[in-house]
């Protein structure tokens, strides 16, 4: 078996340590991406906090274990029960909560465990990851946000931290900042409320979109809400989209595990491919809103977002 990895923070002087963390051990390999939401006072951010318990349940129990059979809702009741001690422990005020995307191996099967938009690609064609709903919504309002501010004076980077702000905290936060006026929030409510109503209902997209993503935890393993996804953190974990499968080990020649801050997937095999790729997209789409949308863009001092990638070779 041949692994070969890279991870790398949003800082673009990688100074500044990231919410992604990776687990490399013999019998497991996987990567994790903790939820941005400011720091601890310790320091350490909510999402590095999920993200390396996460890993350290896993480690822990590939260490001492065959973890083909443990039922998926045993490892996670583990992981859960780790991140509320780690929670505690920092006195953090946010929640803390990751993605999770992971194999672990015997001599005869794979078996792959993802939650969230992390992912696992088995030889170089089938994807296994989970996007949800409620980043689209987010993604949508942000770049009309993004678009109407960037027709100002402001500099791109002013343009991308108001945007940001304006999306974590909402678009009530925008207009009584004086950011945006109330005719631009309402018209960015019904274009989205409109554009995903075979989704969620308008006065629910609306609700979410005044108050930001500093809510959308409220979401987070809620099988009664039509934005309901699965979530690592503290709270019994919604299974709904829990991808859970068992590959014959013959059957898979590569896995390549990558976070959300690749936006675009490689034909090719290699780190080398991925990193190419994420070149190509801050040079197609520096903003992230027009080829590769997302809910954050690249500025001068950070990209969107952190980024990792394990390729395994299974021979």
């Amino acid at each position: 078996m041949q692994i070969s990895s890279l991870t790398f923070p949003k800082d673009r002087t990688s100074r500044q340590a990231g919410d992604d963390s990776l687990l490399i051990l013999p019998g497991i390999c996987g990567v994790f991406d903790g939820a941005s939401s400011g720091a601890t006072g310790s320091g350490i951010s909510p999402g590095q906090a999920a993200s390396r318990s996460a890993a350290s349940v896993l480690g822990e129990f590939a260490a001492t274990r065959s973890m083909t059979d443990i039922p998926a809702t045993e490892i996670f009741s583990a992981i859960r029960e780790k991140i509320s001690q780690t929670e505690k422990l920092l006195g953090n005020t946010f929640r803390a909560s990751t993605t999770m995307a992971v194999a672990f191996f015997d001599a005869d099967t794979i078996r792959l465990l993802v939650v969230g938009d992390s992912g696992i690609r088995i030889n170089g064609n089938q994807v296994y990851r989970t996007l949800k709903p409620v980043d689209d919504l987010s993604t949508t309002a942000r770049i009309e946000v993004f678009n109407l501010l960037k027709e100002g004076d402001r500099s791109a980077d002013e343009v991308e931290a108001q945007t940001r702000r304006i999306s974590f905290q909402g678009l009530d936060c925008g207009v009584s900042e004086g950011i945006l006026g109330e005719t631009d929030a309402t018209r960015i409510c019904s274009l989205v409320s409109e554009r995903y109503a075979d989704i969620v209902a308008p006065q629910q997209t609306e609700a979410f979109l005044r108050t930001g993503i500093r809510c959308q935890y409220m979401y987070a393993n809620r099988p009664d809400h039509p934005l309901g996804y699965s979530s690592i953190n503290c709270d019994p974990i919604l299974m709904d989209d829990v991808i859970d499968v068992i590959r014959p080990t013959v059957e898979v020649e590569t896995l390549e595990f990558f976070t959300d801050g690749y936006f675009d997937i490689p034909n090719e095999v290699s780190v080398s491919a991925w990193e190419k790729a994420f070149d190509a997209s801050e040079s197609i789409d520096f903003h992230k809103t027009k080829s590769f949308p997302s809910v954050k863009g690249s500025t001068s001092k950070e990209f969107a977002d952190d980024r990792s990638v394990i390729v395994v070779r299974n021979s």
